[in-house]
């Protein structure tokens, strides 16, 4: 199962927002009792917050000069936030109440899809005896999709009905018995629905194979 960790890639943060983040976590990590021992003092920190702060705000009117030194000043500040981001994840080790202590911001955890919606089903002939295509209308986040076909009358069984898995959401079914008529039906998949092999199907359409 996937755990949060504290991100330690700031490369992205934007100038303004930086400072702000390295005070958050300078302040929440001063005498933390779930981090006694860390890697970078938090004194340190502070010097580079205090050092990047003064860096970025002398860059905004001033020279090429001062902006070199404000990115130097950045550089720095990122290098010491990733060491001791490694650090509050190796303490840590996927305990949400000791990440947020932290004050790092942390991974976004994959939100549950559940049982996706019904999806509506579009049955029409193929282009040989035996074929019949299909196509299914997207549903948001799923994973594939699966159709299922068996001849009429249908068994009661979802089991006991021929199926295809699909990635995209057309796609042509072989080796149907010409002149015999057949029922479809399709669902949307997603991972708690194969693993509880319950699924919302389409409306069953009935069509005669040529």
């Amino acid at each position: 199962m996937k755990t949060q960790k504290a991100i330690i890639s700031f490369s992205k943060t934007k100038d303004h927002e930086l400072a702000d983040i390295g005070q958050a976590i300078a302040n929440k990590m001063t005498n933390n009792p779930n981090y006694p021992t860390p890697t970078l003092s938090i004194s340190d920190l502070q010097a580079a917050i205090t050092a990047y702060s003064s860096a970025l705000i002398q860059a905004q009117d001033g020279s090429k000069a001062d902006v070199v030194a404000k990115n130097a000043s950045r550089t720095t500040l990122e290098n010491d936030l990733s060491a001791l981001g490694n650090y509050v994840n190796l303490i840590a080790d996927g305990d949400a109440l000791k990440l947020q202590s932290s004050g790092f911001p942390l991974t976004k955890l994959p939100e549950p899809i559940g049982i996706l919606d019904a999806p509506i089903l579009t049955v029409h002939y193929g282009e040989n005896a035996g074929e019949m295509g299909v196509e299914i209308s997207p549903i948001a986040k799923a994973s594939g999709y699966i159709v299922l076909y068996a001849v009429v009358p249908a068994p009661a069984d979802n089991n006991d009905w021929s199926s295809k898995s699909m990635s995209s959401s057309k796609s042509t079914l072989t080796h149907l018995k010409s002149g015999n008529k057949y029922v479809f039906k399709a669902a949307a998949l997603s991972s708690e629905a194969n693993k509880m092999n319950i699924y919302n199907f389409s409306t069953p359409i009935e069509k005669i194979v040529p």
